[in-house]
């Protein structure tokens, strides 16, 4: 069992950073995809070939400041180059630490007419929050067939006390809505709702189709003139910076992230020296804890979270299965459950079950397995060793593990130079506690020593 531990350990790192290396890719790929997705088959025609543009912002998740920041540049971008029309394609479930009223002001005083797509079609797309506000605030409000929008409270799910004045805002933006506002102050409000109400100007299928419907309208004051050669259409998306932040406000995407990133630090813990799962677990934990602060989280149920895997941890120092194992299991699974101040951020059941099933797994059965490996075989103590000859498995820097008597052992390295690398033969010739602390071995010294003088002991 011994000789598995450290093919054990490398494809337990592997996996662990394959699963996150695949949950960033996926995520930055999604982001990259947003300008295509809603497009609905619109021809892009290459900015520089067209005298003027359309400028396409697609945006999916709440908003928050990476977004926010994005829309603004946008609306910059369009009123210097002359755009015609920008249009903002949202899916938003509310607002996380955003200036609302910064957004508001912006879409009001753009000189270049702004149309809000609540879409793309098929996703059953919202505008909730924020995102509702800026819809109402736009000079076309346009929905998919299958789209919501409301609730508009709260505007952002950060403000616990809900002073954000929403009714106050709502009325300036649609002043001629009165009473029908209401529902949108407390509900999801359906597309054909919405056209019955008068709050809605479009109800479409998708990108094209909205361009189609505003060619020759007037809007703002200004008649659209958007098809043709000389007008091209430009989408935008978030940057790599802004992609990994506003990743790091998808609910579950923390939660995993801090998840993944404590169990490998800890993970690192039970291991000699400080390694790539280490470093690895340091970013991870690092992006999910500023994830928190952006949030709205439930900090009893965070610091449950972060008790539960500890006492993993603990559960897996001591090789036991009881008390302490229920324990992390009850304080884990009730964190998760509680993790975000919101119902809307709530983590999904199936989530929950299947995380703490992985961590379950990876302190009970694997780092278990791996610790009871590592301690050699039964029978044999560390003071046995003394005297006894191997080879280095994993780099001594200055901790590692060496191969002694068909086992693994963690040692230390003492010998003159900075470390031993893998290959290196070397002599046990102390012992701390569980670690054997070795020295170089020359084999060719011992053979050629003279007859009766005293030599490091072979294996």
């Amino acid at each position: 069992m011994s000789s598995l531990a450290p093919a054990l350990r490398r494809t337990l790192l592997l996996v662990v950073l394959a699963g996150l290396l695949l949950g960033l890719t996926a995520t930055l790929a999604t982001a990259q995809t947003e300008g295509q997705d809603g497009a609905g088959g619109l021809p892009t025609t290459e900015a520089k070939s067209a005298d003027r543009l359309v400028e396409i912002l697609p945006l999916d998740g709440f908003l928050d400041p990476p977004t926010s920041a994005q829309i603004l540049e946008v609306l910059e971008l369009a009123a210097d180059e002359g755009s015609v029309l920008v249009v903002l394609q949202l899916d938003a479930g509310g607002g996380v630490s955003v200036d609302t009223d910064e957004l508001l002001a912006a879409i009001q005083d753009s000189p270049v007419p702004v149309a809000v797509l609540v879409g793309p079609l098929g996703s059953a797309p919202r505008a909730a929050g924020a995102a509702g506000l800026l819809w109402l605030a736009a000079d076309v409000r346009a929905v998919a067939l299958d789209a919501t929008v409301g609730p508009l409270t709260p505007a952002d799910l950060t403000d616990e006390a809900d002073a954000y004045p929403v009714r106050d805002r709502a009325d300036e933006l649609a002043p001629d809505a009165g009473a029908d506002l209401d529902a949108l102050l407390t509900r999801m409000v359906p597309a054909e709702e919405l056209e019955s109400l008068g709050l809605s100007d479009l109800t479409v299928a998708g990108l094209d189709s909205l361009l189609l419907e505003l060619d020759g309208t007037e809007v703002g004051g200004q008649v659209l003139t958007i098809q043709g050669d000389e007008v091209g259409v430009r989408f935008h998306s978030l940057g790599l910076l802004r992609r990994l932040l506003h990743a790091a406000t998808t609910a579950p995407f923390i939660y995993l992230l801090l998840t993944v990133g404590l169990g490998m630090l800890l993970f690192e813990v039970f291991q000699p020296g400080f390694g790539v799962a280490g470093l690895a677990g340091l970013i991870t934990t690092a992006i999910g804890a500023f994830g928190l602060t952006v949030l709205p989280v439930t900090w009893w149920a965070v610091a449950l979270v972060v008790l539960g895997l500890l006492l993993y941890a603990v559960d897996t120092a001591v090789a036991g299965f009881g008390p302490v194992t229920l324990a992390a299991t009850v304080a884990f699974v009730v964190g998760s459950l509680n993790f975000y101040d919101a119902e809307v951020l709530a983590l999904p059941v199936w989530l929950v079950i299947a995380t703490t099933v992985t961590v379950f797994a990876f302190f009970v059965l694997v780092m278990t397995s791996i610790l009871r490996a590592q301690a050699g075989p039964e029978g044999v103590t560390v003071d046995d060793l003394v005297g006894k000859v191997g080879i280095v498995r994993s780099v001594l820097n200055p901790e590692g593990h060496v191969y002694l008597d068909g086992a693994l052992w963690r040692a230390r390295w003492t010998g003159d130079a900075k470390r031993a690398k893998v290959g290196t033969p070397v002599r046990v010739h102390a012992v701390d506690g569980p670690v054997v602390l070795v020295e170089a071995f020359d084999p060719e010294r011992v053979e050629t020593a003279p007859t009766g003088a005293s030599g490091p002991a072979s294996a």
